[in-house]
C-alpha cells in the first residue's frame, strides 16, 4: 500500500512539473488563479467606482424633480 502511494505521488508530481508542450501544468494552474484573482480585483473596483452618484450625474442630469424622485427609490437607500 505504501508502495502505490509512492508511485502515486511520484506520478502526480511529474505531471505537475513535467512540461506540456512549454508550460508545466502546475504553472498553468498557478497562473490562471493568479490571474482570475487579478480580474477579480479589478472588476470589483470598477462597480465601485461605478457606483456613486457623482458617476451617474457626470451623464445624466439629475433636476430637482428627478432627484427627489430617486431620493425614493432603492438606488438611493443602496449601500
Amino acid at each position: 500500500m505504501m508502495q502505490w502511494l509512492r508511485n502515486l505521488f511520484a506520478w502526480t508530481w511529474r505531471v505537475l512539473t513535467t512540461p506540456a508542450a512549454t508550460l508545466s501544468l502546475a504553472f498553468l494552474t498557478l497562473g490562471g488563479f493568479v490571474g482570475g484573482v487579478m480580474f477579480w480585483g479589478a472588476f470589483n473596483t470598477a462597480l465601485e467606482l461605478t457606483n456613486t452618484e457623482e458617476f451617474c450625474v457626470s451623464c445624466h442630469e439629475m433636476k430637482t424633480n428627478v432627484y427627489e424622485e430617486m431620493t425614493r427609490t432603492i438606488h438611493f437607500s443602496n449601500r
